[in-house]
């Protein structure tokens, strides 16, 4: 017989179903904004009036800054000068260890 464990904590954002969902919606939702606040009648609950071509939403400079900005936080997560902080206790009374940056 397998041993008892105690109660589960309850899942955030309903799990990874949710989290899927959360991946999947909120780019979707936030295109279905942008595509009815630039057409004539802001509509949010029915169908776009038109839809722009890709030209119109693909930015080569949009994907450098994105690039600039996802590579600027990889270093500042590499730089060396960062203390190390332990968490709070776990259940076998060890503590794990954080990298932190800042005071």
């Amino acid at each position: 017989m397998a041993p008892t464990q105690g109660p589960r904590a309850p899942l955030e954002f309903g799990g990874p179903l949710g989290a899927a969902a959360l991946l999947l919606l909120l780019p979707a939702t936030m295109f279905h904004l942008l595509l009815a606040a630039r057409s004539g009648p802001a509509r949010l609950l029915g169908p776009p009036a038109y839809l722009p071509g890709l030209e119109a939403l693909w930015s080569p400079r949009a994907l450098l800054l994105w690039l600039a900005w996802l590579g600027l936080q990889a270093a500042l997560y590499l730089l060396p000068a960062r203390k190390v902080a332990e968490g709070q206790e776990l259940k076998d009374e060890s503590r794990l260890r954080y990298p932190i940056n800042g005071a």
